[in-house]
């Protein structure tokens, strides 16, 4: 019996895979089954939205969730946590825990909860080790765990994050009402293919038969796949920019205002969560909300205002500290850069911009520095070793992406400090108001930053994500 928090996430990375191994064991669905099987099914207890894409997913899952929760018990299952475990596991319940990222409506599940969980599924962990399955993955364990809470909490709905990919990962056993396709990027690419067509082919695999598809694919090659997987399975499809479409009114450091078009039309919605790009999620979040009304799940036009006010996406153009401006982006692809980038330009032209930036070792690094560099007039190289579920994640040397740079005859200062609590105290104190630190190129990065505003002090120890 695990008494506390410590020991039941010790138990957990247990299970994260080796580092010789991607996966643990045979690749596919199989074993996740069996997990929810001897769980006797929690996921098919209550309705579902199934989220994926390159970018955006865990953004437009929590916009979606943010929003249903004006008016129903809402599940939302997101990946990688920040700060702390809870957070992969969210109610709009009244019995969770204050989220240690700041999401209104939507609380952490406790300790307490979280160490029951983890006792109800270890024996059946345990048992399968033994069998012709193999022991299920961090990441199925913790997913399985979600499903689980849902089901005893009695949720209304639930609004599911794809942890990687999509046609054989550990979420996709569910059987939703709609599924979300955001967009399609080079990213995982070792994994998932080096081109936008394979990883496409990938992400459309959570498309089940005669369900609603949501898309705000743009490239026309990926948009005729999705075509194909959505007639192969007689299943509705809605894109962005044909079905419906938003207009952005303006873009500021207090929020963002916009038009939506869709079987309504809603003007001059407010948006709390800073960015342009985070009003494309908006839109696909709200045509997400118009079609599952079709199903019951009816919200007014102030649950959908509120609903926006009131998410909150931590880590994402998310502001720490206003003088000096701080700001944490876990932009870790060159699309998320750019993202960051032209939002960066239009909410703060005149600042002097100072980043502090690591970058996992298997990201296209020279390209997210091509992108971020030009609004730089400082570049601060770190770096970070933690446990996350796919094993230990480390980031690039931070002597190889200054060296990257100085390639490039730009005009910025250049420097590598392996200590971002250091950084972050020194600029505190000493850098003039007008300028701006921003915090990017990780999420593995944000959440060591988060835990240092959290906890007061950075880990030098692995830990997991």
């Amino acid at each position: 019996m695990l008494i506390n928090i410590v020991q039941a996430v010790k138990f957990l990375e247990n299970f994260v895979p080796k580092p010789e191994n991607k996966h643990p064991g045979k690749l596919g669905l199989d074993r996740m089954r069996k997990l929810c099987e001897y769980l006797s099914n929690p996921h098919l207890a209550y309705p579902t939205i199934h989220v994926g894409g390159t970018s955006g997913k865990g953004s437009t899952s929590t916009i979606i969730a943010s929003i249903l929760a004006e008016k129903y018990k809402v599940g939302l299952h997101t990946s990688p946590h920040l700060v702390k475990i809870n957070e992969r596991i969210k109610t709009s319940s009244n019995n969770g825990q204050r989220s240690t990222v700041n999401i209104n409506k939507l609380c952490d599940i406790t300790d307490n909860h979280f160490i029951d969980l983890v006792n109800e599924v270890k024996p059946v962990v345990e048992k399968m080790e033994k069998e012709k399955w193999g022991a299920p993955s961090y990441f199925e364990i913790v997913t399985a765990m979600a499903f689980l809470y849902f089901q005893k909490k009695k949720m209304d709905i639930a609004v599911i994050e794809v942890g990687l990919g999509g046609r054989v990962d550990a979420t996709n056993v569910v059987k939703p009402l709609v599924v979300v396709l955001t967009n399609v990027g080079l990213d995982h690419t070792d994994v998932l293919g080096d081109t936008v067509e394979k990883i496409a082919a990938d992400k459309v695999g959570i498309i089940k038969s005669g369900i609603h598809v949501v898309s705000g694919f743009k490239q026309p090659s990926v948009i005729q796949i999705l075509k194909s997987k959505c007639k192969k399975e007689k299943a509705i499809m809605t894109l962005l920019n044909k079905d419906f479409s938003y207009q952005v009114k303006s873009v500021t450091e207090k929020g963002s205002m916009f038009d939506y078009f869709g079987e309504k039309t809603l003007k001059s919605l407010k948006l709390k969560i800073l960015g342009e790009f985070q009003i494309e999620n908006a839109a696909i979040a709200l045509k997400i909300v118009e079609i599952v009304s079709g199903f019951g799940f009816r919200v007014s036009g102030l649950d959908i205002q509120k609903g926006l006010k009131e998410a909150f996406i931590s880590g994402r153009l998310e502001i720490i500290n206003r003088s000096p401006l701080i700001i944490l982006d876990g932009a870790h692809n060159p699309d998320k850069m750019k993202a960051l980038v032209a939002s960066i330009k239009t909410i703060y032209p005149e600042r002097k911009i100072t980043a502090l930036i690591a970058i996992k070792e298997d990201k296209n690094a020279r390209e997210i520095l091509k992108v971020l560099s030009p609004i730089c007039d400082e570049m601060i190289f770190t770096g970070y070793e933690v446990k996350a579920d796919q094993g230990i994640i480390k980031s690039y040397n931070p002597v190889r992406l200054l060296t990257l740079l100085e390639s490039v005859n730009l005009k910025i200062k250049l420097s590598i400090n392996e200590n971002p609590q250091e950084v972050i105290k020194h600029y505190s104190n000493t850098v003039a108001k007008e300028n701006l630190l921003l915090i990017t190129g990780s999420l593995y990065l944000v959440g060591e930053i988060k835990k240092y505003l959290v906890t007061g002090s950075l880990s030098t120890e692995k830990r997991i994500h």
